[in-house]
C-alpha cells in the first residue's frame, strides 16, 4: 500500500469533517464510504462546494 502525501491526508480529514458535518446520523453501506471519498475528491477538483456535494451523494445511498 502507497503512502499518503501530506497533501492527500489534509484532503482526506477535510472530506471527514464535512461529511460528518453535512451527513451526520445519516448511515451508508460500509462499502460506500470509497464512494463518499471518491465524490469528495471530485468536488474539490472541480471546485464545487463540498458539503453540497457529499450531501446530495449520501442522500442517494442513504440506508435509513
Amino acid at each position: 500500500m502507497a503512502k499518503q502525501s501530506k497533501e492527500d491526508k489534509r484532503i482526506d480529514k477535510l472530506i471527514d469533517q464535512a461529511y460528518r458535518e453535512s451527513c451526520s446520523g445519516i448511515q451508508i453501506d460500509i462499502f460506500d464510504i470509497s464512494k463518499v471519498f471518491a465524490e469528495g475528491r471530485k468536488a474539490i477538483a472541480e471546485g464545487r462546494d463540498l458539503h453540497s456535494a457529499l450531501k446530495t451523494l449520501v442522500e442517494t445511498i442513504r440506508k435509513n
